[in-house]
């Protein structure tokens, strides 16, 4: 039987510096053997062989599965969001012979180790996910919209951990196409709204701390990780997983939200001497940013 920890990811050739820093901090923090799934439908050669390469010199397995694009010619997507998104969607039918596996997001990275977190019992739920905590509390509308009630939570689609024998029994990826097409719902993040919709009464719940996203959580939050050191600390002594969600990116100069030292520990061998000098601008960048948030808080 196999006992590695079955990790898939799903990116586009836009990706593959992410989903390596991504992979390293995951390596260095895990002590089972993993094998890495890629869920992929145009990546290039020279890409698979850099992510088998890396994966290989870690020590675990690679495995790179090819998705008929034309599967999800007819799913919404959005803004920066692409088809791959849906094709977490696809682990049951994939890896039918594994008894779970944990879907990341490539904009992540581990401060520890994951293994406690892949072994939750599911009682009986497809899956376990973390409550988007931005989304359950600051957007209520987009539940409402949902047709959500209070009974439920929002979670965030970035971190998931499958229960593959009981999704191969229940879930059929048609039947779920159809009946967001019956209920009509215009999607703002297309694959992380439907699987709140349609796995409603089949998501088990975990703490923050397994998907803690890193934009600041109101005025005050921002205030207190900028001014109190014991703080910024508290929370970095909690995160197991750390996900750099939304368009503001830690690859990015002008990034100013939380663990930027942390990610750019895993960046610095990465970065070319143009985006070495881009960095000298940083502190410009952010004060930018800052000031632009601000803003937007204070006049709307």
């Amino acid at each position: 039987m196999n006992r590695a920890l079955n990790v898939v990811i799903t990116v586009d050739d836009n990706y593959i510096r992410p989903a390596l820093i991504m992979l390293q901090s995951l390596f260095e923090k895990t002590h089972t053997k993993l094998h890495i799934y890629l869920l992929h439908s145009n990546v290039c050669q020279a890409n698979l062989t850099r992510l088998a390469d890396h994966v290989g010199e870690l020590g675990g397995e690679f495995t790179d599965i090819r998705v008929p694009p034309e599967l999800f010619e007819g799913a919404a997507v959005t803004k920066y969001f692409t088809k791959e998104m849906y094709y977490r969607l696809l682990i049951p039918r994939l890896l039918p012979d594994e008894e779970r596996a944990l879907y990341l997001d490539p904009d992540i990275i581990l401060f520890r180790s994951v293994e406690d977190f892949y072994h939750t019992d599911f009682e009986g739920a497809m899956m376990v996910a973390v409550p988007d905590y931005l989304g359950d509390s600051y957007y209520p509308e987009r539940k409402k919209h949902l047709g959500l009630g209070s009974e439920y939570r929002y979670i965030n689609s970035g971190v998931l951990l499958f229960n593959i024998p009981l999704m191969r029994e229940r879930f059929d990826l048609d039947d779920m196409f159809r009946f967001m097409g019956e209920c009509g719902l215009t999607l703002e993040f297309p694959d992380q709204d439907l699987i709140n919709v349609y796995f409603r009464d089949n998501i088990q719940y975990a703490p923050r701390e397994y998907n803690f996203t890193t934009e600041y959580v109101g005025t005050g939050d921002f205030l207190k990780y900028l001014l109190s050191p014991g703080y910024r600390r508290a929370e970095r002594e909690r995160v197991v997983i750390a996900h750099y969600m939304g368009k503001c990116k830690p690859w990015k100069p002008s990034y100013y939200y939380k663990f930027y030292r942390q990610y750019r520990s895993y960046l610095n061998p990465y970065l070319t001497p143009e985006e070495k000098r881009e960095l000298l601008l940083r502190p410009w960048l952010v004060l930018k940013s800052v000031t632009a948030a601000v803003w937007r808080v204070i006049f709307g």
